[in-house]
This record gives C-alpha cells, sequence and structure tokens, in this order.
C-alpha cells in the first residue's frame, strides 16, 4: 500500500487498563478491527500497577515515559488511571469506524495542512476509502449509489474539523455525476470539495500491488483517494 501513499500505524502508541476482561475484550477487538497497535497495561504480577484497584490510582510507566500517547479504560476506572489522555471505552460507541477517526484525532494532533479524503470509485459495486492524513479509516465496497453517499456522508460528519475533499472516479459518468450531484446537494462548498478523477490506470495498478485482503473495487478507491481531479460543477441536465 505504500505505493499509493498510505501510512501505516505500526509503532504502539495506546495503552489499554482495565481489570475487567469484559472491557478488555471490547476495547482489543475494537482496536484490532480498527487496526490501531495497542500495548497492554495489567494488573497485577510482577508489573503490577497497583495491588488494590478498588482503592488505589495506578500510574501508567509508558505513558510518563512517552510512548503512549493514549490510555483507553473504563469509566468505572477512569479516575484510577494517572495520565492526562484517557478516553473511556463507553465514549467511543460501538461504531469502530467512528471510535477509529475519535483516536485518530487525539493521536495525530490536527495541522493546518491536514486532509480527509474519501476516495469512491463507482459501479455496479462501489468501493469506498477514507484516509485521514494518508492513514486509512475505512475501506468497503457497497451494494448501491444510496448507501454509498450514506456512508460517505457519515464518514465526513465524524471526521474531525479538517479540510474534506471527495474524490470520485469518472469511468462512468452517470454515476460519478449522482453521487457527486447528491453530495453537492447536502453541503455547502466551503464544507467539502468534490472531484472527479480520471481513473484510468487503476485497474493495471490494482493488478501490481493488490492485497488478498481487499477487493479490486476497494483497491481503485484507495487509488482515486490519492490522485488529484478536477473540481465538480454541477450539471443538472444530467440529473433529469
Amino acid at each position: 500500500m505504500g505505493s499509493i501513499g498510505v501510512r501505516s500505524l505500526s509503532r504502539a502508541e495506546v495503552g489499554v487498563a482495565t481489570s475487567s476482561g469484559k472491557s478488555y475484550y471490547v476495547i482489543t477487538s475494537l482496536l484490532k478491527h480498527a487496526r490501531i497497535p495497542y500495548v497492554d497495561v495489567l494488573f497485577g504480577g510482577e508489573d503490577s500497577l497497583t495491588t488494590d484497584i478498588n482503592n488505589a490510582p495506578f500510574l501508567v510507566a509508558d505513558y510518563e515515559s512517552g510512548r503512549l500517547k493514549l490510555i483507553i479504560t473504563t469509566r468505572k476506572e477512569r479516575l484510577q488511571v494517572l495520565a492526562n489522555t484517557v478516553i473511556c471505552i463507553e465514549d467511543l460507541g460501538e461504531d469502530w469506524i467512528i471510535a477509529k477517526q475519535k483516536l485518530l484525532s487525539i493521536l495525530h494532533p490536527l495541522k493546518e495542512s491536514d486532509r480527509f479524503v474519501v476516495g469512491i470509485d463507482p459501479g455496479q459495486r462501489t468501493g469506498i476509502a477514507a484516509f485521514m492524513n494518508h492513514i486509512e479509516v475505512d475501506s468497503d465496497v457497497l451494494g448501491s449509489i444510496d448507501d454509498t453517499v450514506i456512508r460517505a456522508k457519515r464518514l465526513l460528519d465524524n471526521a474531525p474539523k479538517m479540510k474534506k475533499i471527495v474524490k470520485i472516479g469518472s469511468g462512468m459518468p452517470a454515476l460519478a455525476e449522482r453521487i457527486a450531484f447528491s453530495l453537492d446537494s447536502i453541503y455547502e462548498r466551503d464544507q467539502i470539495r468534490i472531484q472527479l478523477v480520471d481513473e484510468r490506470g487503476t485497474s493495471s495498478l490494482y493488478a501490481s500491488g493488490k492485497s488478498q485482503f481487499e477487493t479490486r473495487d476497494q483497491r481503485s478507491a484507495k487509488l482515486i483517494a490519492f490522485r488529484e481531479g478536477r473540481d465538480y460543477v454541477p450539471n443538472a441536465s444530467i440529473m433529469r
């Protein structure tokens, strides 16, 4: 994926701190699904953070050393965590995509040059991929244009306040226009930028960099997200 500019999260910057087996499973499942590396901050044993979790706070050593940027715990245990940047699993919700967006905005504080980009490859099966500063947030294949617009809106609405761009492959002009027109009617021009992208060549690039974990439609959407396009200008006649 590096060939199209995608940046991966390789170093663990998140610590999981909970004594609840159920909460630990929920937290780690979310992080694994979101592909965010983490380390365990365990209770008990030689590396115990506290011997009595009911009465004593615990210090996250890796956080104090600067290795960890964020600790995830539960509301019940929140006051025991001696770290500045802590988030409770209950506040992340059940949608791992939205949760990942929240976590990335904490791990990587926004800069003026930051971008949130959604790439869309329209077709009978429409690929969609979203990136926050070249870090993948979502990648999927959807069965309808309506579902694609709904997914794009959910991603855009839950992204941090940063420059947002939607890039739509123009290989199937009518479908590309429908998606662009729908999103343009939802958002003001200063909220998002919509571009139509020439997607020629994405098939050959897919063949050279394909992964067993993604479909052709997903790969094409990712390639489109990293291509420059032309700004969309509504053409009402196409929608008649």
